[in-house]
């Protein structure tokens, strides 16, 4: 399903909602007068999104952006051999797309999906880009979000170039500890599917199996169900 067939779905964000709420906290509009945030916030919409459903594809007009209320959205691309390459898995209290605002050719780059079924917030482009031309303070707060981004995506490009597999996946696993104990110990959880994690690290999914069972039959790690018990943070990590 693409974005122009989602619009028959939407509805109205109302002003006393929970995600209302939400997105009013976030930091690209949690400087705005009230005055000014109502005005945009008029504009949003609620968009619910199944387990597996697509949001929009790549090359679709893109309106507007998205806030991610509950939920995973999954951004991904397919290569040329026809395999999906997972660019980034977007969390609850996150937004993606707001840069394509900016694109002279304003059409999505990436295919957007719900890995879990989601709830986003609908944030149309031309309304956020009215804001902003009168707003300096939201200027300055998208400006530190797309360099986030920009940051985020030169470490990833590192990590791909110099980082052989099994590095990439031991910096993967110490990303989401979740439990740092004392000593050389800790509790990492890793939330997704697992050719979801392998397509983040380049790497086939049979491969991402033999690295998690070679890393547990040296001891440096074991697994139950979605936990990574580690027993050795420094034999873990890439570079010790």
């Amino acid at each position: 399903m693409t974005q122009s067939s989602l619009v028959l779905d939407s509805v109205p964000m109302e002003k006393q909602s929970g995600l209302y709420e939400s997105v009013r906290s976030h930091y690209l509009f949690s400087g705005l007068e009230e005055e000014d945030f109502d005005r945009l916030a008029a504009e949003m919409k609620v968009r619910d999104l199944d387990q597996g459903e697509v949001l929009f594809h790549r090359g679709d007009p893109a309106d507007s952006f998205f806030y991610v209320d509950t939920g995973l959205i999954e951004l991904s691309l397919i290569s040329a051999t026809g395999d999906k390459k997972t660019l980034e898995v977007v969390n609850p209290g996150r937004t993606f797309g707001e840069a394509v605002t900016f694109m002279q050719e304003v059409k999505f780059p990436v295919t957007a999906e719900g890995l879990h079924k989601s709830k986003l917030c609908e944030i149309p482009n031309r309304a956020f880009l009215d804001m902003l031309r009168t707003n300096r303070d939201a200027c300055m707060r998208l400006l530190a979000d797309l360099s986030r981004h920009l940051h985020a995506r030169v470490r990833e490009i590192e990590n791909l170039s110099i980082q052989n597999a099994r590095h990439r996946l031991s910096s993967y696993i110490i990303d989401h500890i979740t439990d740092a104990r004392d000593g050389d110990q800790a509790t990492a959880r890793l939330e997704l599917p697992r050719h979801v994690i392998a397509s983040r690290l380049s790497i086939k999914p049979e491969t991402l199996s033999r690295l998690l069972r070679s890393l547990a039959d040296e001891g440096v790690i074991s697994i139950e169900d979605r936990v990574v018990f580690i027993h050795s943070l420094t034999r873990l990590r890439p570079y010790d």
